[in-house]
């Protein structure tokens, strides 16, 4: 599968950087905002516009303005971010402690002429976690297509990762049965072969997302990517791919695939 990674510009408007913040991964609320009527979006003096841009989204002949705000504590830390379209709040989606920057992208994923919103988020942490939610915006009420709740950046409970001599680590995910041996490149270790019993499991938050038509169905597929990590943070042994496709109205996970460093494929299982 070639890589097809949508990264976040350098030149993200930063809310707020905290000295020696970490990786804690907490869960984050998301919903289109429900109502018989949307009201109208209210500007306070804890609000700051973070990216505002204009785009045909009604297929009427003028176009829309969308705006995301992002609502900020005292300390200047995002609280929650608000998708705004014609000054009205379409989408509300709650800030807990792991993204600092936030930024919106249009793209037509389900292949039906419109553009779906691509809400991206960003941590300021060295994992670099990236968080993204879609939603359809036909209608007076967006529909949410695809979310994904990181949880934790390392769960032993789920991951077996072992060295298991000769340059080899194995992998195991215990919740999908997902198994497969990583071959490391000798080299990168020469100096440090002592360090290789103690690789454990260690496998970093959704760092990067890749969307494209893999199938040729005419659907964008959503793939996520996670590092696996080996004798230090800086070194990636492996991947893990979860790729997602849109069943219905929701996007499902449908395959998880680890592959090496290079990106090449090890094993894969299905998930429904």
């Amino acid at each position: 599968m070639r890589k097809a990674f949508w990264g976040l510009p350098v030149a993200l408007i930063v809310l707020w950087l905290l000295s020696g913040c970490t990786d804690t991964l907490h869960k984050q609320r998301a919903a289109p905002l429900q109502g018989p009527a949307q009201t109208a979006f209210t500007i306070n003096n804890n609000t700051a516009l973070i990216q505002s841009l204009e785009i045909n989204l009604t297929g009427k002949q003028s176009k829309d303005k969308v705006s995301l705000y992002a609502e900020q504590s005292t300390d200047g830390l995002p609280l929650a971010w608000y998708l705004v379209v014609n000054g009205l709040a379409k989408v509300k989606l709650t800030a807990e402690d792991l993204y600092s920057f936030a930024e919106v992208r249009f793209a037509d994923l389900d292949g039906d002429g419109r553009a779906e919103a691509l809400l991206f988020r960003q941590s300021s942490g060295s994992a670099g976690a990236r968080g993204l939610n879609i939603y359809q915006t036909a209608g007076q009420h967006w529909q949410e297509l695809f979310s994904v709740n990181q949880d934790t950046v390392t769960n032993d409970k789920r991951y077996a990762v072992t060295y298991i001599g000769n340059y080899c680590v194995a992998f195991e995910d215990k919740e999908t049965g997902l198994t497969g041996i990583i071959r490391l490149n000798e080299s990168r270790y020469r100096g440090s072969e002592h360090m290789l019993p103690d690789i454990t499991a260690w496998i970093d938050p959704i760092i990067d997302y890749s969307l494209a038509d893999y199938n040729q169905d005419g659907i964008k597929e959503i793939v996520t990517i996670q590092r696996v990590i080996g004798i230090a943070h800086a070194d990636t042994i492996g991947l893990l791919k979860t790729t997602y496709q849109l069943k219905g109205n929701r996007y499902q996970a449908v395959t998880l695939t680890l592959c090496d460093s290079n990106d090449t494929p090890l094993a894969e299982v299905k998930l429904i």
